[in-house]
């Protein structure tokens, strides 16, 4: 019987070291190397289940302090503001940039220069005129030539 009890701890110490035990097979090991009747070929492991059994019975009894969560809210609210100020920045300033730059149809600010330059294109537009109204009266002058000639 005592064989037999022997082969059956080295089997169970073989799925130990394999991992294949189960709680009450490593009980049933603790507590044969525990014990006083331990085969001589097998004493080499009392000194690692005894250290198991002590590890087992060792509680901690000091408290742990955990590091306090840290609210990251306010943060992302405030991360969150200055995204949106800075895109509103960005597309008021780009918005501005542009219709200064394309919308500036030769605006001036000093009112004597835009006076002096509005003389200027008025005086160019009616040059214009003058010469359009020289060329009507060419073209009334064919008309009379022409209606001599040509019978409507």
């Amino acid at each position: 019987m005592e064989s037999n009890k022997n082969n059956n701890i080295e089997r169970l110490l073989d799925a130990y070291f394999e991992g294949e035990t189960s709680l009450a097979q490593e009980r049933e090991l603790r507590e044969y190397f525990s014990g006083d009747h331990v085969a001589s070929h097998l004493k080499q492991y009392i000194p690692m289940f005894t250290a198991f059994a002590r590890a087992g019975e060792e509680r901690y009894t000091g408290e742990i302090n955990l590091p306090k969560p840290i609210n990251y809210r306010p943060y992302l609210n405030i991360a969150a503001g200055i995204v949106v100020l800075v895109g509103l920045f960005l597309f008021f300033n780009i918005n501005n940039n542009n219709s200064i730059n394309n919308d500036d149809y030769g605006t001036y600010k000093d009112p004597k220069v835009a006076a002096q330059k509005t003389k200027q294109t008025l005086m160019m537009m009616g040059s214009f005129i003058n010469q359009g109204a020289a060329q009507v009266e060419k073209l009334d002058e064919f008309e009379k030539t022409t209606d001599k000639y040509v019978k409507k």
